[in-house]
């Protein structure tokens, strides 16, 4: 102990540092995967980059006919566009989600340093999110996760450097200012990253109207008992600083969402998706009555307790459909108490910290049971698990004050985190055994994929080779086809239609191909029994796969609109 001692606390900062660096870099090279996400979202984003890159507009390039997108909001495309503007590959954008989490975790080195006073609590939690598994996989696909995770850490740490009551007042350093105004652009930024960045700034907003509540109660309380006049004074300046933050806070977010609602009506969209969405059953069907929602809230909150909350902070991957057991309820119950202790126990910035993680839980708490998993709290994962640590040097803290005090019971607190954090160390690296071994495939086959996408892939690539560029292709997966294909465009058909009526929309189309595969079982029982009614519009080309009882084979048809029946 001597030793650290001796060392300066600025050095012992740069060692930190230098570690985390070291252990994220090792690791996100040992699961860093070269293949394309069959996320269909992923290409999304990758091709609204492509196109505001290219100077097409915010615009769906993917298909036959383009049209304006408004779906995703702009702030992750932008970030793409960026990066194509100087990288063209796709493989570009996957290092820099991983630049992005490298960076996040950094700033989460600084911020929980910051608001605990705990140094090594701050390298250990930096060096388990290194190791996190779900975190590390959504770094190397491309989708907004990492920049929310790097803006959110980011705004957090700038709340935790920032004076709001002198922000305006004239004896304020400048670079308070250059805080408040990273917090801005950073709050606005993440509105338009993801829809459930609005957690981080509603929480915000509370965070500063309860503030400036508690100022204007020490403003009237010192006017009220005739206190020292300066003390008034600014008791005054307090609130009318705090009160001015509030409104710029407010009214930069409302102004930015106008103009992105205005944006989406001037294209004719006046209700998101997300609604339609939101209001689905797992089996297709709408919620309607009031025990509908008490029904989802209870699935909600066994799932998450039990399962998705306990498993990002050990670091594992369960199934989607895994039940969870009474033992998985009070082991969650548990990580869950601790999280709220580690939060109670910390000096500084525990009100937002609470807003923003009760927000976000509160949001997923209603949102769709089917759409549940790491992916939609995966800003708030490294809290957790620094939570959970500081819960652990609190419950011992708690339990050693009942104790004679030594120099042994002082070290019992940070000997138990340590303990712990040992303890996770080789339970995050077996988690991420599956991601290293997946990873060392560098293109889909069927050692790692199912043969019926494998054929799929297959028929893109034949249709990229052999059919003209002006092909006007149908297929089930345009997304996937505009990827692998090296950005051609097709379109989508109905997952259900009767053979006259997709004869007549494969007409007005003006289709000259269609891929009918089994990885999507529509192509076989939607389009087939078009092309078998009216033989004579439609030619084989290839047939890739074997034809047996048990398997059928993906076939490339030929369309010839103005065959005769």
């Amino acid at each position: 102990m001597n030793i650290f001692k001796n060392i300066q606390p600025r050095t012992l900062i740069y060692y930190c540092l230098g570690i985390i660096t070291c252990v994220f870099v090792f690791n996100y090279i040992q699961i860093f995967d070269f293949k394309p996400d069959l996320n269909g979202d992923n290409v999304y984003y990758y091709a609204l980059g492509k196109a505001l890159a290219s100077g097409q507009g915010y615009t769906n390039i993917m298909f036959l006919e383009e049209s304006p997108h408004s779906h995703f909001p702009p702030g992750y495309p932008l970030f793409t566009a960026l990066i194509l503007l100087f990288f063209k590959s796709y493989t570009a954008l996957k290092i820099a989600n991983g630049v992005l989490f490298g960076l996040s975790i950094l700033l989460l080195f600084f911020l929980t340093k910051r608001i605990s006073g705990n140094l090594l609590l701050a390298l250990l939690t930096c060096l388990l999110c290194c190791m996190q598994q779900a975190m590390l996989r959504y770094s190397t696909i491309v989708m907004s996760e990492m920049l929310f995770t790097f803006l959110t850490m980011g705004v957090l740490y700038l709340f935790s450097l920032l004076d709001t009551d002198r922000l305006f007042s004239k004896d304020r350093p400048r670079r308070q200012i250059l805080y408040f105004a990273g917090i801005i652009i950073g709050l606005n930024y993440i509105y338009f990253v993801r829809t459930m960045g609005t957690s981080i700034i509603i929480a915000a907003i509370l965070y500063m109207l309860l503030i400036c509540g508690q100022k204007a109660l020490e403003w009237l309380k010192s006017k009220r008992e005739n206190s020292d006049a300066r003390i008034i004074h600014l008791n005054k300046r307090a609130l009318t600083n705090n009160l001015l933050t509030l409104c710029i806070i407010i009214t930069t977010f409302a102004g930015a969402k106008t103009a992105w609602d205005f944006r989406n009506k001037s294209i004719g969209v006046t209700q998101s998706d997300y609604l339609k969405d939101f209001k689905k059953k797992p089996k297709g069907q709408t919620m309607e009555t009031f025990s509908d929602w008490t029904e989802r809230v209870q699935n909600n909150l066994v799932s998450y307790i039990g399962k998705w909350i306990p498993t990002a902070v050990i670091s594992d991957e369960p199934a989607f459909d895994q039940k969870v057991t009474r033992t998985d309820l009070i082991k969650g119950t548990c990580i869950v108490i601790l999280m709220i202790l580690g939060l109670i126990a910390l000096p500084h910035m525990k009100l937002l910290l609470f807003l923003y993680i009760g927000i976000t839980m509160a949001v997923l708490m209603v949102w769709p049971e089917q759409y549940a998993g790491h992916r939609y709290f995966i800003g708030i994962i490294p809290l957790f698990i620094f939570l959970f640590l500081n819960g652990c040097v609190e419950g011992l803290r708690l339990l050693v004050k009942k104790m004679p005090e030594t120099k042994f019971t002082r070290l019992i607190p940070t000997g138990g985190m340590v303990i712990v954090s040992l303890f996770l160390f080789p339970h995050y690296a077996k988690a991420l055994k599956p991601q290293q071994n997946f990873a060392t495939y560098k293109v889909w086959n069927e050692k790692i994929a199912d043969a019926a996408f494998v054929e799929y892939i297959y028929a893109i690539n034949w249709c990229k080779k052999n059919l003209p560029e002006d092909a006007r292709i149908a297929c089930r997966k345009p997304e996937l086809f505009y990827l692998f294909s090296g950005g051609r465009k097709s379109t989508s058909f109905p997952q259900y239609a009767t053979p006259e009526d997709l004869l007549n929309t494969f007409k007005e189309k003006n289709l000259s191909h269609v891929i009918i595969d089994r990885w999507f079982r529509h192509g076989y029982v939607t389009v087939y029994p078009m092309v078998q009614k009216y033989p004579t519009h439609f030619k084989p080309l290839i047939q890739i796969g074997q034809n047996t009882k048990k398997q059928l084979p993906t076939l490339i048809f030929q369309f010839f609109p103005q065959a005769e029946l």
